[in-house]
């Protein structure tokens, strides 16, 4: 999985899980694509998305790369599989 992340204000979420939903039930047919949230102080949050192919997070405006160990230790599912969330966040 290739993640990304970006902090944006909680209104904003929303956009970007249309977004993610969309991209996913066009591009994702085995289920691996997350979003998940952490919120920080309001009205922020910390988003970060999943993918399995680095061309997915091109329209993830303001995202950047980070590292499987970048990830919060107890995240939020926003949308995605999740039974995929359960195997790669909480196993």
């Amino acid at each position: 999985m290739i993640w990304a992340q970006r902090r944006i204000a909680t209104e904003k979420i929303r956009s970007v899980e249309i977004l993610f939903r969309e991209q996913a039930a066009a591009l994702d047919p085995s289920r691996q694509m997350l979003l998940v949230s952490v919120d920080e102080d309001w009205p922020m949050v910390r988003l970060w998305v999943g993918v399995p192919e680095p061309d997915l997070l091109t329209p993830y405006y303001g995202f950047s790369l980070c590292t499987r160990a970048d990830l919060p230790l107890a995240p939020t599912l926003v949308a995605g599989c999740p039974e995929q969330f359960g195997r790669v966040l909480q196993g």
